[in-house]
């Protein structure tokens, strides 16, 4: 298996925690609770998709790949521990195996190269990969079932990125704590532009009866609640 998921997986658990407290816990059950589904595409695939000169699927070659090895050498136990995090960490697995996307000449040139020089069959697995993606592969979740949006995610990486950098491990709860936080304020200020926006534009049409304004103030509020709620974050305090 690639070195570099080996590693990353290998160390996940050293290397963020889910809970702020309970340091020593084992947090196998929680990572899985929220981690998406396992894609593994395998570059430039030359291999025959066969064991033991049985035919079988990408993600059966895959599921052949995690198989682990019996004993309890230092070397089995090294092979078999990423496996293992894989299987725990990732129940839901996929594989795509992409073959050269060109002629070897062409190799050189990818960037450049007319479609029609593309190979049909990377084409192919381009296309099913694509579609599973986008069709079938679920969205990226917090903890309690949040989807991350694409400003969500900026915030979490930027706290991640922060910790790491100071010394520390990051931590999820925090990270999505302080994400609220920040979000929300920014909820805040969203709801009160549009409460002060639809003031001022009722200055315009004074002097009004009290009921009036008092009616206009009732419409805007709600508003302005709608406009909160539909920025705010994990906002459990109201």
């Amino acid at each position: 298996m690639p070195e570099q998921t080996v590693r990353y997986v290998t160390e996940l658990t050293e290397c963020i925690k889910v809970k702020s407290s309970d340091e020593d816990a084992d947090n196998s059950s929680e990572f899985v609770k929220f981690f998406p589904s396992f894609i593994w595409a395998v570059r430039d695939f030359t291999l025959e998709l066969k064991i033991d000169d049985k035919d079988v699927t990408e993600d059966e070659y895959l599921e052949f790949a995690l198989k682990l090895k019996d004993g309890l050498s230092k070397s089995v136990v090294d092979y078999n521990l990423p496996r293992e995090c894989i299987q725990t960490f990732f129940p839901s697995r996929k594989c795509f195996t992409f073959p050269f996307p060109a002629a070897p000449e062409n190799m050189s040139c990818l960037e450049s190269l007319d479609v029609a020089a593309i190979s049909s069959e990377f084409l192919r697995v381009t296309d099913h990969f694509c579609k599973f993606v986008f069709d079938d592969s679920s969205v990226k979740r917090l903890k309690d079932g949040y989807t991350v949006t694409g400003r969500v995610l900026g915030h979490l990486a930027k706290t991640y990125v922060d910790t790491i950098s100071s010394g520390s491990v990051p931590c999820l709860e925090n990270a999505v704590i302080a994400m609220a936080m920040i979000e929300n304020e920014a909820a805040v200020k969203v709801g009160l532009q549009v409460y002060q926006s639809g003031m001022e534009k009722l200055k315009e049409s004074f002097p009004l009866e009290l009921k009036e304004v008092s009616s206009k103030h009732q419409d805007l509020s709600s508003t302005a609640t709608q406009a909160f709620m539909k920025r705010s974050f994990r906002d459990t305090d109201g």
